[in-house]
């Protein structure tokens, strides 16, 4: 075989692989084209779908502000900016319930479906875009720098998330009383058994990040670990 229809064979296979990971990730497709997915944008880096209702684009983009209040709560200030896909009507991406509430993608794009356009929820993706942008993407999600239970709980704590915390007053108290597993440290462990056991696993995540907080002091300590894993330094138990 030539080198020159070699070239052009790895050129078709690589097209075909293309547009099969477009066909079968809706929400990557979105992002890269929000047009063509039937989005179109109300705000800085904020796209809703065309059947969204003005009523319901307010409330999110209200939701999103105290979204955002939220998340500086805890950090000092936001540096990750991603794009935020809505589908408010439900009508787009995944067709097949049950839906999921939102997806956050590394910091790049979080794609928020109608149940998951609540304060709590998109807080929960904003913090996952944070920590994604302090840590760098592809130490986050190529070498797991950080185990995966410290990225879900710490989502789940930043967020005052009272399906698994107890808040008092807006702040967090603790996590809900139960005997939970071991969170798993492995992206795609945790994804598999979150399928099946979503409330022990982030419940147990978030108590066990609960620990880490009070053992090595409060917000600043994550803040500070996060930049240490940036450097090159490894997660501190």
């Amino acid at each position: 075989m030539t080198l020159r229809r070699l070239t052009a064979v790895v050129f078709v296979l690589l097209s075909i692989a293309l547009g099969w990971f477009l066909y079968s990730e809706p929400h990557v497709r979105a992002y890269l084209c929000p047009a063509c997915s039937g989005f179109r944008k109300v705000a800085p880096h904020i796209y809703v779908d065309q059947q969204a209702t003005d009523a319901q684009i307010d409330a999110v983009l209200q939701d999103l502000a105290a979204a955002e209040t939220v998340v500086l709560d805890f950090y000092p200030e936001l540096r990750s900016d991603p794009v935020w896909l809505m589908c408010l009507s439900g009508e787009c991406g995944v067709r097949t319930p049950p839906l999921p509430l939102a997806m956050a993608y590394m910091n790049l794009f979080v794609f928020v479906y109608p149940d998951g356009a609540t304060r709590t929820i998109l807080a929960h993706e904003l913090a996952h875009a944070e920590l994604h942008q302090r840590v760098g993407s592809g130490r986050r999600f190529f070498s797991q720098a950080v185990p995966t239970w410290f990225d879900e709980g710490l989502a789940v704590y930043i967020s005052q998330d009272t399906r698994y915390l107890d808040v008092e007053d807006s702040v967090v108290t603790g996590c809900k009383d139960g005997n939970w597993p071991q969170p798993p440290s492995d992206q795609r462990t945790f994804r598999r058994l979150g399928a099946t056991e979503a409330e022990a696993i982030y419940r147990a995540s978030a108590c066990q990040v609960i620990d880490w907080i009070n053992h090595h002091g409060e917000a600043k300590a994550v803040v500070s670990l996060l930049s240490e894993i940036r450097a090159g330094d490894t997660f501190r138990e």
